[in-house]
């Protein structure tokens, strides 16, 4: 059994203007399984719901994100649980941090600009392990620390008084001490040059390996899926539309708009010009009709403007959305 199944998840931002209510559709009907030990990636352009699925699945929900169905199923193994049925937001933090944890895009959104990182570690353990001697908390933080590669005198620092790489580097730390069964990686690289990405990357892979902990990336990032990830999930408006092993997804892509992101990554040696999605992403709360990718897709038929296709499996652990693909 999966370690977490995701059954036909819808996550809106609803909000009222000037009278008006607007629902943007964020997530519209997603369902996808993540297996025990694998690193599942999401990838897709900037505003296709990415950040929004992760927070729906780990149970941020703060106004105006709003689940209106679906189930989010966790099997810990000891414990089975629909992660949205928690309306105590107590429960919810006890799982989160403890057996799910979450890396932020950003290294200031967990850290307190003026407060130094130790008393990060100090809040963290306290709420899930109570108190605890100062000889013990030291010996347990100085264990893990070295584990990664990462000095003791780190406590002692302001966030401010660090680069960013070396932030995201104890925002990792602060989101694995505790060593939780699922960690949710948003964007963990944004903003950092190549050279700190790699080994914020190498960081991921190292405690994945020690921690044998279920990691579901996202990034839009697709070097960084290629590099690390077991399987790929492609979004588009809200919508995965194709997912599959990350091999198969790199050489043999089946939807549309997978071939046109791929054809768009720049290629050592090759000067000719990249050739993308023609126009930009629709409106999440005014969605086209039928397939959203139909409008800028050169293919598509009326078949594809009036129908929205299933997500349906071509191969065993390919999934594509596609009339062209046999999809109904």
């Amino acid at each position: 059994m999966p370690i977490l199944e995701v059954k036909e998840l819808k996550a809106y931002y609803i909000t009222e203007k000037y009278g008006r209510l607007y629902r943007v559709k964020a997530v519209d009907g997603v369902s996808f399984q993540v297996n025990k030990d694998e690193i599942y990636g999401i990838a897709g352009e900037s505003g296709c719901g990415k950040s929004t699925l992760l927070k729906a699945v780990s149970g941020l929900l703060k106004p105006p994100l709003q689940v209106l169905e679906g189930e989010v199923i966790y099997n810990f193994g000891d414990d089975v649980l629909n992660i949205l049925s928690l309306k105590d937001d107590k429960q919810r933090r006890q799982v989160r941090g403890a057996r799910i944890s979450h890396i932020p895009q950003g290294s200031m959104s967990v850290l307190n600009p003026v407060r130094r990182i130790k008393k990060a570690f100090q809040d963290l353990i306290r709420a899930h392990l109570g108190s605890m001697e100062r000889s013990r908390f030291e010996e347990m933080v100085k264990k893990h620390l070295d584990a990664l590669g990462l000095d003791w005198s780190i406590m002692q620092a302001f966030p401010h008084q660090l680069s960013g790489g070396m932030r995201q580097r104890l925002t990792i730390a602060l989101a694995t001490i505790l060593k939780p069964d699922i960690i949710f990686a948003d964007e963990p690289t944004t903003a950092l040059d190549v050279v700190v990405q790699r080994g914020v990357v190498q960081l991921i892979k190292k405690i994945k390996k020690e921690q044998q902990n279920t990691l579901i990336m996202v990034t839009h990032d697709l070097a960084i899926h290629a590099n690390l990830c077991d399987r790929l999930a492609i979004m588009y408006a809200g919508k995965i539309v194709e997912e599959a092993d990350v091999d198969v997804i790199f050489n043999q892509p089946q939807h549309p708009y997978t071939l046109m992101l791929l054809k768009s990554l720049p290629k050592l040696g090759d000067k000719s010009i990249r050739v993308s999605a023609p126009g930009a992403p629709p409106s999440l709360i005014h969605t086209p009709s039928g397939c959203r990718f139909h409008p800028r897709c050169p293919e598509a038929t009326a078949h594809c403007r009036r129908e929205n296709p299933e997500l349906l499996e071509l191969e065993k652990g390919h999934r594509v959305a596609c009339f062209l693909k046999g999809g109904c």
